[in-house]
């Protein structure tokens, strides 16, 4: 009963997770390192974003500590609720080579001496210079067994944080709800999280040099095998879903930073004698838009706004990025359950002189839709669910480009203009957020959008609060995940700074 007292009144005192961020003095970003992640390059990025130049001990940052600034002053729920609090991830294969190879193996001013020693007795790991890849392979498999009975605690060396398991460190701040990075992602990700805040970012991390980086004796692909692999795999099997969930997720994210070349232009919609340009993306105010830019051209609106789309009715630029920044140039997202709930009425169930009737008839034919007047909730919710199962066999069965741009997902359409920097604007607030990025460059704007009423838009028998059901909205994020992971990236940076993010 005293023992229990003595627990209850004397449980150690939990730490703050917010004290193992580290922070910026300039801007409000957080980083969690993980040994072995990219730590060292991203403890002298976060010195030189503050200070404006390297750190002077670079590689051995790790013990000049108190040149960093910690998040211990920061609220918990800051951090929590902050776009900028990340950690960096990596392919549990390549940090454990990463650590044979630079603190074990290695015999540079950085390894472990004490602990190559202790592993040639008592493992037989074979220090001798000049191994052959077999030799290496042979050392990495007594190693990784070796490490599964340490991190089991069946050895009689404490756990090394630079072995430790990144899952393990991630637990320690979980409630913090912190962004996964990937260091082999990390020159294109870390840009796309702090655009917003830190705009010289990219500028910054070309001009750090400092990174804890071992030359290699022998590539990957020449020390590993099947067996090898397996073990690591199996040693740090957390680590590995963790490192393979933060790929997915970025991976969407991977065809827009393809770098453009000065001569490499990008097709816009304009209107002459205006700075304005714009990428319009279909069901997405793409008719709006073009009536909008031939009000600015003419002065007048078009003689059939509905059927602005006919060809020679817009005026088109061929930008490079340079000239795309000059200007106000922009595209527009959409949340992707209003813009299927638009494509259902207006195009498919709708059938005014711009639907797609052969689309419902064989919808009719071949999976239950009815296409009749005063349909009911849940025969709306009915026919929503054969569209997406249509949509879905469509993108199994077509290539990207081949898929009708009505249904085709948004990314696709808005990969070029993201890398020509085109800023991002939200269908929901596209007035007013046009008129802050214009910032009164372009004459007559406001008065254009008041004389242009026009949006092409069917009326709906219910809202979409009616018809959404949980099914319908899982299928919807099944086949437009990338979309609503964009639009959500943009509206979060609208609502938090009025600005659009950079991306």
């Amino acid at each position: 009963m005293i023992k229990g007292l003595l627990q209850k009144f004397h449980k150690p005192k939990r730490r703050n997770p917010a004290q193992r961020m580290l922070t910026l003095r300039s801007a409000p970003v957080y980083y969690l390192p993980i040994t072995k992640c990219g730590s060292t390059y991203l403890k002298n990025l976060f010195y030189y974003l503050d200070h404006a130049e390297e750190h002077a001990a670079g590689i051995d940052i790790h013990s000049n500590a108190d040149d960093l600034v910690r998040a211990k002053a920061v609220d918990e729920e800051n951090i929590r609720q902050s776009p900028h609090a990340f950690a960096v991830l990596r392919d549990p294969v390549d940090r454990f080579l990463s650590l044979y190879f630079d603190k074990i193996y290695g015999d540079g001013p950085n390894n472990f001496a004490d602990i190559r020693a202790y592993l040639a007795e008592e493992i037989g790991l074979d220090l001798n210079r000049n191994l052959d890849a077999d030799a290496h392979r042979e050392n990495c498999i007594r190693f990784i067994d070796w490490l599964a009975l340490n991190l089991s605690f069946k050895t009689d060396m404490p756990v090394n944080h630079h072995w430790r398991r990144q899952s393990s460190r991630l637990q320690r701040v979980d409630s913090l709800d912190i962004t996964h990075l990937t260091l082999d992602g990390l020159s294109w990700q870390l840009p796309l999280l702090l655009g917003d805040v830190v705009p010289d970012i990219k500028q910054a991390m070309q001009a750090v040099k400092s990174d804890n980086r071992t030359d290699k004796p022998f590539a990957r692909t020449e020390v590993l095998d099947a067996m090898l692999v397996g073990k690591i795999e199996t040693v740090y099997a957390d680590d590995m879903k963790l490192y393979q969930q933060a790929s997915l997720k970025w991976q969407p994210w991977l065809g827009y930073h393809s770098e453009v070349t000065e001569d490499e232009t990008i097709r816009c919609f304009t209107a002459t004698e205006h700075p304005i340009n714009c990428v319009a993306i279909t069901k997405i105010g793409r008719t709006y838009l073009r009536n909008l830019l031939y009000i600015l051209e003419h002065e007048k609106e078009y003689h059939d706004p509905l059927k602005i789309h006919t060809k020679g009715a817009s005026s088109l630029s061929d930008l490079t990025k340079r000239e795309a920044a000059n200007e106000v140039s922009f595209f527009v997202i959409r949340n992707p359950v209003d813009r299927f709930f638009s494509l259902y009425f207006d195009k498919i169930y709708g059938t005014g002189t711009h639907s797609f009737p052969w689309v419902a008839k064989r919808l009719v034919q071949h999976r239950g839709f009815v296409h009749e007047a005063n349909l009911t909730a849940e025969q709306h919710q009915a026919n929503c669910l054969a569209l997406l199962g249509y949509i879905n066999l469509k993108f199994e069965t077509e290539s990207l480009p081949d898929i009708n741009s009505h249904w085709s997902p948004q990314v696709e359409m808005a990969k070029k203009a993201i890398r020509f920097g085109l800023q991002p604007l939200l269908l929901e607030d596209l007035e007013q957020q046009l008129l802050h990025i214009a910032h009164g460059r372009i004459d007559g704007l406001e008065k254009a959008m008041q004389a242009m009423p026009h949006r092409n838009s069917s009326p709906k028998p219910y809202s979409k609060e009616e018809i959404l059901t949980p099914e319908i909205a899982r299928r919807i994020s099944d086949l437009y995940g990338d979309d609503q992971a964009l639009y959500e990236r943009v509206k979060t940076a609208w609502r938090e700074t009025g600005h659009p993010p950079k991306l």
